[in-house]
């Protein structure tokens, strides 16, 4: 279509046309790409002419001829649209930064199961996150199957990798057990209410990190002594900026749960100095992630905590949560409540809460077998 006459918001005459760029190379499914906003009929006609040369140049591509590059223009922004703005930004960076680089220019059809496994192979020896990568480029190399740009999925007669690099191996999160968890706590009373609190609430509910910045004043109820955790805070990092967002959790992560008596003290406290409708505000409305790691960070530095404390990290407080309902349920005699210690942490599955424990120490251990030996509830 070429160019039109239209009158934009303000009532003044811009120009604008639409124009066939051709098919999508996995898809074939046409593309229209249409322009707005030129001040003149003449400004108009040089764009849609230079859009034709461009098309002409980019004359429809053979599908045998697509590159992964392109496989991955035209699979990314369908993918991106079923996920969270946070999990698209590590995913995007994944690509870009590692499986891309190897392999952008490689023909799809001419992948092998053999080069595919070179790469897996590699992947999981360069970083932690190798294995994950490779999880994802066989997501692309699938929808490439789905569309027929390839007859055969390479991915069906390649292997996960055995060996990884130790060193760069993910590092399973700490976690304290109930007298640890005591000293801990002890640590912080002597600093900053706001600190005392997060790391309270943290340790006594089992919180995500971004469900805990996302809380309201509004989601504790003292009388009731319960917090109703309905959102989480996300982190976009798509197109080369960072930002901030507040996010709906799974079904699974939507909860009440019922907090002690001291931890609702160590709150009200909190909030009788508090301005703000937001627990934890930040300088961008919401106190950042990295805030709460520069606390751990200086409590790791001091030279006064005991050893045994210095490697806890953030997540191993959600950890610690479970570990210590556990540890005291066997201690007092009673079963282990899987099924409220699941609600209590969000987990969609039981697997999730009993996989906790692959990773405890040698009494924690003793103590979670004491409790299946003792029978499930």
């Amino acid at each position: 279509m070429k160019p039109k006459k239209y009158k934009n918001a303000k009532g003044e005459t811009r120009w604008q046309f639409q124009i066939f760029i051709g098919r999508d190379p996995v898809t074939n499914k046409q593309i229209n790409r249409k322009r707005t906003g030129f001040k003149s009929q003449q400004e108009a006609l040089i764009a849609y002419a230079q859009l034709l040369e461009k098309r002409e140049a980019d004359a429809l591509i053979d599908k045998s001829k697509v590159t992964v590059q392109q496989l991955f223009d035209s699979w990314w922004p369908l993918y991106e649209r079923g996920i969270e703005k946070s999990t698209a930004s590590k995913v995007d960076s994944y690509f870009k930064l590692h499986i891309l680089p190897p392999v952008s220019s490689m023909l799809v059809s001419n992948l092998s199961s053999r080069q595919i496994q070179q790469l897996l192979d590699n992947w999981a020896l360069e970083a932690k996150s190798g294995l994950v990568w490779g999880r994802y480029f066989k997501k692309l190399i699938t929808y490439a199957f789905i569309n027929e740009i390839i007859d055969v999925n390479p991915f069906d007669r390649v292997t996960t990798p055995k060996i990884v690099n130790k060193a760069k191996e993910r590092k399973h999160d700490v976690f304290l057990n109930s007298e640890q968890l005591g000293r801990f706590l002890k640590y912080w009373e002597n600093k900053p209410l706001k600190m005392y609190a997060y790391f309270r609430l943290m340790s006594y509910t089992g919180m995500r990190r971004g469900e805990m910045l996302a809380l309201e004043w509004s989601d504790i109820d003292f009388e009731k002594r319960t917090v109703n955790i309905s959102k989480a805070i996300g982190v976009n990092y798509l197109n080369n900026t960072t930002s901030m967002y507040l996010k709906e959790p799974k079904a699974s992560s939507r909860r009440k749960i019922s907090i002690d008596s001291k931890t609702v003290d160590i709150m009200k406290e909190l909030y009788e100095l508090s301005t703000k409708k937001i627990i934890w505000p930040g300088v961008h409305k919401y106190m950042d992630f990295n805030v709460p790691e520069r606390w751990i960070q200086s409590f790791r530095n001091d030279k006064t905590v005991d050893d045994d404390l210095k490697n806890v990290t953030l997540h191993g407080l959600r950890h610690t949560h479970a570990t210590v309902l556990f540890e005291q349920a066997s201690r007092l005699g009673k079963a282990a409540p899987l099924k409220s210690v699941q609600k209590r942490l969000g987990h969609s599955t039981i697997e999730m809460t009993l996989n906790i424990y692959t990773h405890v120490t040698e009494s924690e251990n003793s103590i979670v077998s004491d409790i299946l030996e003792g029978g499930l509830s």
